[in-house]
């Protein structure tokens, strides 16, 4: 039997992946195969329909594949895959990892698309920057696009800004508890109980990110209608701009652009 989709590595990731396919009917259970070493997870990729396998090998013997694995877990990957027999596409959603390399470990047969989703997949409210690979020809994305705007937003680039888009929505969600955690501790520095500090923070950061998205608003517009001159919020604001938020911002996602450079260049 042939699988439309294999995916190697059932992790959170692998696996937000194989619900959000089957739930929006982009794959259909008996089109999918899992391939994850840790029998707790391969227990639960079962209840979804699909088949599951220890051997990395059977996935990629499917129709197109995944490559959802730690970085640092490729190279044994490739080792028991590589090379590819026939043409296939092969989709990473590797962080830091050219297609230029995982094409040299795998072969040329291998069509590479990159993908780099974030966690909130796992909830349906991902997002994903997707970039034709090596090898790659015009439509081999499409089962890749189909299946991560069925998990969230898709947005499709050149691989030369794949650094960029792990700096900012790849490693986003961590920022954004970050901000949550650095807001609840000052809140209960100003005097709040940390259950209501939490909630606080929590239901803001929903309600701002929907107002964001539903009103289609350019953020500095919704930040003028909060912030009334000489008001609480512009006291606040005035801080942060004093402090240079802004270049802490631009050297935090620089950064992580640069070490998504070194780790492809460190795997090489």
């Amino acid at each position: 039997m042939t699988h439309k989709l294999g995916v190697i590595g059932g992790g959170n990731m692998g696996m937000a992946i194989a619900r959000g396919g089957i739930t929006a009917h982009v794959i259909q259970p008996h089109d999918l195969i899992v391939a994850e070493l840790d029998p707790a997870k391969r227990g639960e990729l079962a209840k979804l329909g699909g088949t599951v396998t220890d051997d990395p090998r059977e996935a990629a013997s499917a129709e197109q594949f995944i490559i959802a694995v730690k970085p640092q877990s490729f190279a044994g990957v490739a080792e028991t895959i590589g090379p590819l027999e026939r043409p296939t596409v092969v989709i990473s959603i590797m962080a830091g990892l050219s297609t230029q390399h995982i094409r040299e470990r795998l072969g040329e047969n291998a069509r590479m698309i990159r993908a780099m989703p974030n966690t909130p997949c796992m909830l349906g409210e991902g997002m994903t920057g997707i970039a034709l690979g090596e090898g790659a020809q015009p439509g081999d994305e499409q089962l890749a696009w189909h299946i991560f705007e069925a998990i969230g937003r898709t947005s499709m680039l050149d691989e030369s800004l794949m650094h960029a888009v792990t700096a900012v929505s790849g490693s986003g969600p961590a920022y954004v508890y970050f901000l949550a955690e650095l807001m609840e501790k000052a809140a209960v520095e100003i005097g709040l109980d940390e259950a209501t500090a939490q909630l606080l923070v929590i239901q803001t950061i929903i309600g701002a990110g929907r107002m964001l998205r539903e009103t289609g608003a350019d953020p500095r517009e919704l930040r003028r209608v909060v912030t009334t001159p000489n008001g609480t919020t512009a006291a606040a604001v005035d801080v942060m701009a004093r402090r240079q938020l802004a270049d802490i911002w631009i050297e935090a996602l620089t950064a992580a652009r640069n070490r998504g450079i070194e780790l492809d260049k460190e795997a090489g």
